[in-house]
């Protein structure tokens, strides 16, 4: 999208109207359905996370700074309101003992290649919410063990097990293949 095009949309926005709204929504669907898609279980889910983060975005637009790229802004929204979503219906299973946390660095496959395709999306949607949400933010997003620990209300250990659980079940879904 053209710059011009986007800041008059942006404009739009921030006037209230609707057609403005509308157009900035559709003209960035498809990427925040990709990242939504990530954090959720199912389409119904990841569309309730994507309007959530559209609504956060447009309410939060008269923030925005054109020295940032939308995407990247937009991106931010949509990835914390996967992580409310996820906080608002949890169910956190406790650690188990004795768990170990190795990074997997000896993985044969490169998990973190390949999220965006449909069999990626898949595989995905076949972890428990937690191992899903981990996985998510330390090899998609880039974040640190304790800053998801600060996110999710959870130990830096438990950000370890749960990491080390989805990237086994992971492999072990991509050795099936």
């Amino acid at each position: 999208m053209e710059d011009a095009v986007l800041r008059d949309l942006i404009k739009g926005c921030l006037r209230n109207e609707k057609k403005h709204q509308k157009k900035l929504y559709k003209a960035f669907y498809s990427f925040a359905c990709s990242i939504a898609l990530r954090y959720a279980s199912d389409r119904e889910e990841a569309s309730i996370i994507m309007n959530k983060g559209f609504y956060s975005a447009f309410t939060s637009l008269s923030d925005y700074k054109e020295t940032m790229a939308f995407k990247e802004w937009l991106h931010y929204f949509m990835v914390q309101a996967s992580i409310k979503h996820y906080l608002d219906k949890r169910q956190l299973p406790a650690p188990v003992p004795g768990s170990k946390t190795d990074d997997m660095d000896s993985n044969p496959h490169h998990l973190e290649d390949g999220f965006s395709n449909s069999n990626g999306i898949k595989m995905l949607h076949q972890l428990p919410n937690l191992c899903r949400i981990v996985f998510n933010l330390f090899v998609i997003e880039g974040y640190e063990h304790e800053k998801i620990a600060g996110l999710l209300d959870i130990s830096a250990y438990t950000s370890r097990v749960v990491l080390t659980s989805a990237r086994k079940k992971l492999s072990s879904l991509m050795s099936v293949e």
